[in-house]
């Protein structure tokens, strides 16, 4: 039986217009007393059904939506395999059902606290699950039983799960991080060193990438950078030299710079690549991963922020900024935002004159807006004019909804100096 809630006199107007989330001062009453995660009738302040979700009371959110509709029960096993068959059927209809995908994003899949990764290598498959809120957490052992559903019995042996709860958002939700836990292997595979079929930004088929699904960053692969590199490459890749010059910095397994030596190379041009990290395992993978691509490789393990002052000026056609989250709260904002400043100056000091510069954000907290006046400011450190000629985002399979802003968190920007 679940507990209702009611809004405050007023205060359902951001839901009514679609926003997913409520917060705690927006509810009549406190929230205390229910386990964080239990399930949770949402009503207006009369008493009308809006909403059934979970709740928690050790959280600002207090309250995420799972449906609208009253004649739905969320915690059913017919209602969860029906949203997965849904997010499934939309990353089909994208054209990314035989590669590696992000499957189920949050809120935008109407699975809030809900991440699902579904990798492929070869005849294999692997899901990577996240839960970074209370309600999602306690479903884990039922969205494994679905998943068994969802791929059909007869390929159940053919897919391994992993559960990565190794968060620190966890936290805001009163739970614990945890180890990552391979809850169903592959018999003779070794997820930790693992081939995956990532979709070609050229669009000719997939490219292999080696990487650690158990213990790598996120869930072992940025697949939110897809669109991106797609969007780069359709814009960077004619130079009138055939000599390339690639800066990967913070490169993790060379996603970026893998997808563009591919595209070169296959012009016929020649591609050399600096693939600068601070992990040497993720340095190890990535040199792999690019080197296949006929690229000529070489490796930095350092910090960016220091070691990036030592290169020389203008000496790359190429530059790929992707750092890892900054900005990880609001406390964090002023130095982050400087963190980005430093980092883009130098990155674009070491730009050759008409080469090429991918700039990218995932720091929720740093709107689209401050982020240009950032590279802004960069540039004009350097008295370089750059044209961005392009604006990235999120990819299809990481679907957004206009009435949840915070679901857009990651900036790219292309441009040529």
């Amino acid at each position: 039986m679940s507990k209702v809630w009611r809004f405050k006199k007023g205060a359902d107007r951001r839901f009514r217009s679609g926003h997913p989330w409520v917060y705690s001062n927006e509810l009549q009453g406190s929230p205390k007393g229910v386990e964080p995660g239990a399930p949770i009738e949402l009503q207006d302040p009369g008493g009308k059904f809006l909403a059934r979700g979970y709740g928690n009371p050790s959280s600002l959110i207090s309250f995420r939506t799972l449906t609208r509709n009253p004649e739905m029960d969320p915690y059913s096993r017919e209602f969860m395999l029906a949203a997965i068959r849904k997010a499934g059927d939309l990353r089909k209809r994208v054209g990314l059902a035989d590669y590696s995908h992000r499957l189920v994003f949050g809120e935008a899949d109407e699975l809030p606290g809900l991440i699902m990764d579904r990798y492929r290598s070869g005849e294999h498959q692997i899901f990577v699950i996240q839960a970074g809120t209370a309600g999602m957490d306690r479903l884990i052992p039922t969205w494994i039983e679905i998943l068994e559903d969802y791929v059909g019995h007869e390929n159940w042996a053919k897919v391994a799960v992993v559960i990565r709860n190794d968060l620190g958002v966890r936290e805001l939700e009163g739970l614990k991080e945890q180890e990552p836990q391979v809850v169903k292997p592959l018999s003779g595979k070794s997820l930790s060193n693992l081939e995956i079929d990532i979709k070609s930004a050229s669009g000719k088929g997939a490219l292999k990438f080696s990487l650690d699904l158990e213990r790598g960053q996120k869930t072992g692969f940025f697949l939110d950078q897809a669109h991106n590199i797609e969007t780069a490459i359709r814009r960077v890749q004619h130079f009138d030299s055939r000599k390339i010059r690639i800066l990967d910095l913070c490169c993790y397994v060379g996603q970026w710079s893998a997808q563009l030596a591919s595209t070169f190379s296959a012009a016929g041009m020649d591609c050399e690549v600096l693939l600068v990290d601070s992990s040497q395992k993720a340095l190890d993978f990535a040199k792999k991963n690019v080197a296949a691509q006929g690229a000529k490789v070489q490796i930095l393990k350092g910090d960016v922020l220091k070691d990036l002052e030592e290169f020389e000026s203008k000496s790359f056609d190429v530059v790929i900024s992707d750092p890892p989250a900054l900005i990880k709260g609001r406390k964090d904002l002023p130095q982050g935002t400087h963190a980005y400043l430093q980092l883009n100056t130098q990155a674009i000091r070491v730009l050759k004159p008409g080469g090429a510069i991918v700039s990218c954000s995932c720091s929720a907290l740093l709107d689209e807006e401050k982020f240009l006046e950032t590279l802004n400011k960069a540039a004009q450190r350097n008295t370089r004019l750059i044209k961005w000629i392009a604006r990235g985002g999120l990819g299809p399979d990481h679907p957004t909804l206009s009435s949840f802003p915070e679901g857009r968190y990651l900036k790219c920007w292309i441009g040529i100096g």
